[in-house]
């Protein structure tokens, strides 16, 4: 018979209160977690601080909910079971549905909760509270969710959709150590139609509808098509390819362009 020396990490736990510290008491006078309830754990809730511990369990006749604590709420991240119990891994998420971390046990071990009883049980930090290892605090990760203005909080995959003269772009940044990650350019160029917009009712302005192409045409067919440069412009003027005394002229007055031909008629 083989010698297991070096045990692997759940099962050299096996028997004690981990992930609990080990003064838990696991019971609240009325109910009990036996030791190995829960396997493992990992806490890193967005807004949490220290201290974690199970607060409450929520117990119905289809799911039980169980609720984490920590220093400065009472509900810092819930975690649901759907009855029968089939998963081993209970995710734990905020009020806002961001991820926080989960809970790893087995079903058989988690159907122990489910004889409590229905109804609500409520716990002290001394009874259920976490082991440090269990808990990871994270960095400030930045914008983590979007509160519209309704109220709602939404997280997650997001949209962003620029409008009224904003433009937004993905493109990529480099850090420190020379890795490239993805950042999001907003540029506000500005919105050339926003009186239009401001306008009751909206059809009051008159969108300006400005020239696309010029076409000369000779005896009815076109022989050339001028479109305009990258910002937009047409350049109409007069030169003396074909004449040296064209008497072409163009101007431009408050009214628009003016073509003419400058001179007299001759008489005979």
């Amino acid at each position: 018979m083989s010698d297991i020396r070096f045990p692997e990490f759940l099962p050299s736990l096996e028997g004690t209160r981990y992930p609990f510290v080990p003064d838990a008491t696991l019971s609240n006078g009325r109910v009990f977690l036996l030791e190995g309830t829960f396997l493992d754990a990992h806490l890193y809730a967005v807004g949490g601080t220290q201290r974690y511990y199970i607060s409450k369990v929520l117990v119905t006749s289809t799911q039980y909910t169980i609720i984490i604590g920590d220093l400065t709420s009472t509900a810092r991240l819930t975690g649901v079971v759907e009855l029968p119990i089939t998963i081993s891994t209970i995710p734990l998420k905020d009020e806002h549905g961001r991820s926080g971390g989960l809970l790893l046990s087995e079903p058989s071990r988690l159907s122990v909760i489910a004889t409590w009883g229905v109804g609500t049980h409520s716990f002290e930090r001394k009874q259920t509270e976490f082991c440090v290892t269990c808990q990871v605090p994270i960095p400030d990760p930045g914008v983590t969710s979007f509160r519209l203005a309704n109220g709602e909080i939404i997280s997650g995959k997001v949209w962003w959709v620029g409008e009224d003269g904003v433009v937004i772009s993905a493109e990529s940044a480099t850090d420190q150590n020379d890795e490239t990650y993805p950042v999001i350019r907003v540029d506000a160029v500005g919105d050339p139609h926003y009186l239009q917009r401001l306008c009751d009712p909206s059809t009051l302005f008159k969108a300006v509808n400005p020239i696309r192409t010029i076409r000369v045409k000779q005896d009815g067919v076109i022989v050339h098509e001028c479109q305009p440069d990258e910002y937009g412009n047409l350049n109409i003027q007069m030169n003396d390819a074909l004449a040296d005394d064209a008497a072409l002229r163009v101007r431009t007055t408050a009214a628009g362009i003016v073509l003419e031909v400058v001179g007299t008629v001759p008489s005979r």
